[in-house]
């Protein structure tokens, strides 16, 4: 039952936090008093205007009119602060499928078969992931998630062998299907740690669907299919760089979350790194972009169907967050 595979963060991803924090140490030369960097115009009859909070950081010469306090240059080209904020984005994950499942048929007949040696699906697909985030009051993040991944492949059967209650000898020519869709409610509740670190705990319920079919060159074929519900609870953590000069701009950060239950003898658990930036392109909207590594897990048997299946690889994330 044991078919785990490598468990590995790639090089790819090392790479990427070191150039972030190389980026932000080489912009610490342009230290500023503040967070943001000067991106506006503001002409001298703005510099009068109540609106704008004197500094001490303008300078005392009226020829440039670019030299604006940081802070100020802000609120003028990011969102204005609110309590709330929405989040929306697709996530192409490079992945790898390992291990072995056994679906039975109600008479109790099945047997373990590898996901690739023995059923020939593919091990290595680009998969897609929807979600969108609710930030509510700066602290409480409401998640939906959704993950349609599907395999397929064609193959011959090594072995003997009975799918679900079907039997399948040596030999047997076979296309197999298996479709993992899962739909997830989530929430966050963050805790800042001073000004640069945000942890906390987050809760998910997981509503999985696992298809899987396996069809013989005879024409016959068995289809299994079974909801799963599964809770899980976890913690994580997000980095932001108070002061990193120029390159403030950007909004540099890196994350981590992991989530994990046991649950009627079925075990769930995801865990993800990443280093990313969240650029404005408007006044009201920032494009976020992450690179990632990720790893989700299902161990255990529910009903009918027993698992120990690993779907684990690098990612990368496009968003938009007004």
């Amino acid at each position: 039952m044991v078919a785990r595979g490598k468990n590995r963060i790639p090089c790819f991803l090392a790479i990427v936090l070191i150039l972030v924090l190389g980026m932000s140490g080489f912009a610490l030369a342009w230290e500023q008093a503040y967070r943001y960097p000067v991106k506006v115009n503001v002409s001298e009859a703005h510099r009068q205007s109540p609106n704008l909070a004197s500094t001490g950081c303008l300078p005392s010469d009226g020829g440039s009119s670019w030299d604006v306090a940081a802070g100020q240059a802000k609120a003028e080209i990011l969102c204005p602060k609110r309590g709330y904020s929405f989040e929306m984005g697709m996530r192409p994950f490079f992945s790898s499928l390992i291990g072995s499942a056994k679906p039975v048929s109600r008479g109790g007949e099945g047997s373990f078969l590898s996901l690739r040696g023995h059923l020939r699906i593919p091990d290595e697909k680009t998969l897609w992931e929807f979600y969108s985030h609710l930030r509510l009051w700066d602290k409480i993040a409401l998640r939906i998630e959704y993950a349609p991944w599907t395999w397929s492949g064609p193959g011959h059967m090594p072995i003997d062998a009975n799918f679900a209650g079907m039997a399948l000898k040596s030999g047997d020519a076979i296309q197999s299907d298996l479709g993992i869709t899962t739909f997830t409610i989530g929430g966050d509740y963050d805790v800042a740690f001073g000004r640069d670190i945000v942890f906390g705990p987050n809760a998910d319920l997981n509503v999985i669907k696992w298809t899987q079919k396996v069809l013989k060159d005879q024409g016959t074929s068995m289809d299994f299919s079974q909801t799963i519900l599964q809770p899980a609870i976890g913690a994580h953590l997000r980095y932001e760089p108070t002061n990193t000069g120029y390159f403030s701009w950007f909004k540099p950060f890196l994350q981590a979350r992991f989530s994990w239950m046991s649950f009627d003898g079925l075990g769930l658990s995801t865990w993800d790194m990443c280093a990313g930036i969240a650029p404005p392109v408007s006044r009201n909207v920032d494009a976020g972009f992450k690179l990632g590594y990720k790893q989700w897990r299902l161990d255990g048997n529910r009903a009918r169907l027993f698992a120990d299946v690993s779907v684990e690889g690098p990612y990368m994330d496009l968003s938009l967050q007004f």
